[in-house]
């Protein structure tokens, strides 16, 4: 029977079901048009054994979603509280908040999705039933039935309505289940996706920064290019510097909005000057203010000044977008810093990559066939970068 196929599963591992849901599910925001192929439809047959068929739906990499959860609000130290504000919802159940989410969580995460099997399907269980039947039954959570077993006063059928995207995350975060695939049984189209209050609108000191990171956003992590909006203005762009976009950031503040918006300064002494004096400024949560990234590799940087050219630490002090670009890529000179003037509030000096604009033209001109001779690294560290300061 159709009403008997899994919603959402890793494996055979499900996260959701069907029977035992309220109201009508829609995962559109997990997936891409891409990701529709055949994937296992899973129902009792004759004999009342499990069985599958094919059948359209979608299906894409767990590793890869978990950083569409992590942006969705699913980062890993944000499910227990996430946990706790579900279980907060059931006050007849006097044991729930007795239940410690942190142990809950972690033990969900140590199981080893691969080793799951099945006995049965779901049919006709009732709420609550199909949890403790078909779920912990199973060996691989026997701590976690050891745990709930101290719980007996809460009724089963409150497991069974977990967000399916706090059980993705938890499982997601075992290195042993990065093999498997995340497997949506519906057969339409996707929703259209992402509504603007789910997306990250990016703003830099410079319109150029906004293209290097859009672009690196296609290229290294295209599974998550669809949260990202950016201020790209070619000519007149409104954020001409530090001082401009520390000036927007306190503006907004007095305005308010409900979009999430990502202030990016540059790691020099000019942007971190701009961004210390933001410091006290109260601000929505849906605010986010950082700079670019203190990196090893700009410990130890050719630099040129009014006394001669040195090696010297240049994080904090001169670092932009295009620092993090491959600076040897059709590039025979060696890059250095000039330092300039000198700025009182951090007590550095600010300085400068020479031929920056060289650097840029390189990297924007790049197309899929010289990827390979392209080194990323640093740009990888970036975006990971900025991901982790919006999860947190």
């Amino acid at each position: 029977m159709e009403d008997e196929y899994l919603s959402l599963g890793v494996g055979k591992f499900e996260t959701e079901w069907l029977r035992n849901t309220i109201g009508p599910q829609d995962h559109s925001i997990l997936f891409k048009d891409s990701d529709k192929t055949d994937i296992p439809y899973y129902f009792l047959d004759d004999d009342a054994n499990v069985d599958s068929k094919l059948g359209q739906g979608y299906s894409t990499a767990l590793k890869d979603l978990r950083e569409r959860l992590d942006l969705l609000g699913y980062s890993f130290d944000k499910l227990p509280t996430l946990l706790m504000d579900y279980f907060s919802g059931f006050p007849s159940a006097p044991l729930i908040s007795s239940i410690d989410t942190q142990i809950f969580i972690d033990l969900l995460s140590d199981i080893n999705v691969n080793d799951i099997d099945w006995t049965e399907h779901e049919g006709d269980a009732d709420p609550g039933e199909f949890f403790t039947r078909r779920i912990l039954s199973l060996p691989q959570f026997g701590r976690l039935r050891a745990y709930l077993d101290d719980f007996k006063g809460v009724e089963p059928y409150v497991y069974e309505q977990i967000d399916p995207y706090i059980i993705l995350a938890a499982i997601a975060k075992n290195p042993q289940n990065n093999t498997l695939t995340v497997e949506w049984r519906h057969k339409g189209n996707l929703a259209h996706g992402l509504d603007t209050y789910q997306k990250y609108l990016i703003v830099t000191e410079g319109y150029t920064d906004g293209r290097v990171i859009k672009m690196a956003m296609e290229i290294l992590k295209p599974n998550v290019t669809d949260f990202f909006d950016y201020i790209d203005m070619n000519e007149n762009y409104p954020f001409g510097g530090a001082g401009s976009l520390s000036n927007f950031f306190k503006g907004l503040t007095k305005i308010g909005t409900n979009r999430k918006i990502i202030f990016i300064f540059d790691n020099d002494a000019e942007g971190n000057a701009n961004l210390q004096k933001l410091i006290n400024i109260l601000h929505p949560v849906n605010f986010k203010k950082f700079a670019l990234p203190d990196m090893h590799e700009f410990n130890n940087f050719e630099t040129v000044g009014p006394t001669g050219t040195s090696i010297q630490n240049v994080n904090k002090r001169a670092v932009a977008i295009e620092m993090f670009l491959d600076m040897t890529y059709n590039v025979p000179t060696t890059p250095i810093v000039r330092w300039s003037s000198f700025e009182k509030t951090v007590q550095q000096y600010q300085g400068a990559l020479e031929n920056k604009t060289k650097y840029y033209d390189e990297f924007m001109a790049l197309t899929p066939s010289n990827f390979s001779n392209y080194n990323f690294s640093l740009l990888e560290k970036l975006l990971n970068y900025i991901i982790a300061k919006i999860v947190v």
